[in-house]
Formats: C-alpha cells, structure tokens, sequence
C-alpha cells in the first residue's frame, strides 16, 4: 500500500496528494514559515538537539537529517532552501508570497518521492573504523580477506546446524577482540520492529545446543560517545552471537537468524556506528554456562545488515579506506580541505567541489597525518597513517 505523502519543510505531519497544496501548508499568510505547523514533538527533539550543541537531529516521521537553529546560526546568512528551523525568516526564499523558489520545489519533490516509495530495505554493513584482534583464533584477519569479508553479507553456506569457516565470509575477532563496523554514507533509523541484524557464526550442535561465541554490542551516532545494548552476563542474554544463521538470504529480518536489535531498546534515534567486543570468557571461565565448551575461541563476524536507514546527505563525510590507504570525502557544498603533519605544518590544502570525492595522500612522507574539512558550518578531522 502507497505510504501518505508527509510534510518535509515544517511539520512531517499527513498531506493531501497534491503538491500546489504543499507551499501555502507550510507559508503563513504573509509568506513565511508557519512556526505553528511544526508539531510539539518535533519541537522537543529541536530543543534538545540545539541544548546539547547539537547542529541536526533525526525527523520520526521520515528518518531525514534536520538542521538544527545552531547549524543555521552558524553559517550566517538564510542558505534560501526553506529550512524547518531558519532563524532568519526565510529572507532568502524566493517569491514567499504563496509559492516556494523552483529549486526548493523539486528538493520537495524528490525527497517526498524517496518517503513515498521507499520500503525497509537490506544495507550491508560497508566501513570498518577499528579492528583489535583478540587472543587466540584469528581466521579472516589478514589483508587479503578483512575487510571485504565483513561486507558480503551472511555466509551462502550457513544455516542452523551449518557454520561457516571461510575466512572469504567470517572474520574471528579472537578472545577479546573488537570491532567497529558502519555505513558509509548511511545512518541505521529507529522504525517499528528491527533495525539491524547481527550475523554470527552461531550454530546448533548436540541435540540443540547453540555453539555461541558472544560480543558486547554498543551503538554510537559519532564513534565517540557510545550507548551499551543491556545484557545479562550469566544467561548472555542481549548479547550478539546467540542465534544462528537460518537464511543467507537474509530477505526478511523476522526469519533470517542472527541477533535482532531495535533501537527503540536502548533509546536512540539513529546509529551510524556498531562496535562488538568479544565476551566469550564469560563461557569458559563458567563451566556450568549451558553453553560452555572447551574449544570456544571467540566471536566471528559474518555480517551486519541495517534494515531503516536514512541519507547522511547533510554531513560531511571523510573517510579512510583501510584495505586501499585512499581518503573518502563526500560533502553536500563546497569544503576546503587541509593537511597537517604531526608538527602542525600544513602540507596540502586543496578547495573540493561539492560532491563525492577520492583523495590519495600516500606520495606524503610516511607518518601520521591530520585531514581537517570545513565548508563554513561543519568542520571534521580524521587522522590517517600513511
């Protein structure tokens, strides 16, 4: 069934399916934004964002990036786009009179359209950001399989009582060990059921007992600050690892296996970073564990899958890719990139054009490298091994 059309300037709120109708919902009658179409909830969230320092937050209705009022402050001047929250009453926003510039018009349009027809779809995992091998196995961890290994998907092979062992498909982390995976150009939204799935090398053995190797999962929107899923550490329950794979497929996350998560459960809005720690001693240190066995040897990554994700079409991005040694930048505007040496020395500076783009810095001397990208409001710095 069609989902309704939604408001995407000002409330997020059910629309008539006709867009004429869609500039005066959101125009007072003197052409401004109509500050009491925005619901209280959306309010709250703006009011919260903009308390923390926050410059963006998650709409619920639509899983869209919203500027916050700080974000705009930033830059100074109405960008003439029609923001939810422009402290600047639209100054720039051409023919306010009851009809949006054509510019904004067709921004409408197209992300109305996106809303409108995308489903809950399957999203590979596709960026690792950290990776401390722990003790013990370490299958999958040399540079000819990892990363690529935790980016395919499940196993073709697994099923309940089948693991998988190609280090093509698994990465083991060791006892120990953890693991920082994400989206690349994606964050994982909060929707009704589960969000992400986590594949394990999980699988029934002797009568129906599960061979489990769990992790800790904790969640993050930054990479910085970090929320812990809640676990129970003799009956391992709200830990990763616990469930086999029952489809490779993994077409519907209601009957694919591996570990569910919903971010309503721990209280967050949206997720762009999954770290898992392996905690497989909790096992063996307990003999009693149901699932205690000796030749436990730690958590092995097949996959994770992110099932409601949204854009991160309003952020800067910069990234490194650790199989290539290549930089990753992608920005909605312009962004003046620099590098600085461990010295604060400035080696290269270079003005990018809005866009995605591949940056290769690996003729630089080796050492350790700070890349800062600004483009008036954001500013971002990755540090990079060269």
């Amino acid at each position: 069934m069609r989902q309704p059309f939604r408001c995407l300037v000002c409330c997020g709120t059910r629309i008539p399916n006709a867009w004429t109708h869609l500039p005066t919902h959101c125009l007072d009658g003197a052409g401004r934004m109509n500050m009491s179409k925005i619901s209280t909830e959306i309010q709250q969230l703006h009011d919260k964002a903009c308390a923390q320092g926050d410059e963006q937050y998650v709409d619920p209705a639509t899983g869209y990036i919203v500027l916050t009022r700080l974000a705009h402050e930033r830059r100074g001047e109405c960008c003439g786009n029609a923001c939810r929250h422009c402290p600047y009453d639209w100054k720039n926003v051409r023919s306010r009179s009851g009809r949006l510039s054509s510019f904004v018009l067709l921004l409408i349009l197209a992300l109305s359209a996106h809303a409108i027809y995308a489903q809950p779809e399957r999203t590979l995992c596709d960026t690792v950001s950290a990776f401390v091998p722990g003790s013990g196995q370490h299958t999958g961890q040399g540079a000819t399989f990892f990363p690529r290994n935790v980016f395919t998907g499940p196993a073709p092979t697994a099923r309940g009582d089948v693991p998988s062992t190609d280090p093509r498909e698994i990465c083991s982390l060791g006892l120990g060990g953890s693991i920082t995976i994400g989206l690349r150009t994606k964050v994982i939204v909060d929707r009704e059921g589960t969000d992400l799935t986590i594949f394990e090398n999980a699988f029934f053995y002797n009568g129906g007992r599960v061979f489990a190797e769990p992790a800790r999962i904790e969640l993050s929107k930054d990479g910085l600050s970090w929320i812990e899923v809640p676990y129970d550490s003799l009956t391992l329950s709200g830990l990763a690892g616990l469930s086999p794979t029952l489809d490779p497929e993994a077409s519907n996350p209601a009957t694919c296996g591996g570990t569910a998560v919903d971010l309503a459960t721990v209280g967050i809005d949206s997720v762009r970073w999954i770290r898992l720690t392996d905690v497989t001693r909790y096992i063996l240190n307990n003999p009693k564990s149901p699932f205690y066995d000796p030749t436990l040897s730690g958590f092995d990554l097949d996959a994770v899958i992110a099932w409601h994700t949204a854009s991160r079409a309003f952020e800067v991005q910069i990234e490194q890719d650790p199989a290539t040694g290549l930089t990753h930048i992608g920005s909605p505007s312009d962004v003046d990139m620099r590098v600085y040496d461990v010295g604060a020395n400035l080696v290269i500076t270079r003005h990018l054009p809005a866009g995605v783009h591949t940056v290769d810095i690996r003729d630089l001397a080796p050492g350790c490298y700070f890349i800062v990208l600004s483009n008036g409001i954001i500013t971002r710095t990755l540090k990079v091994q060269v």
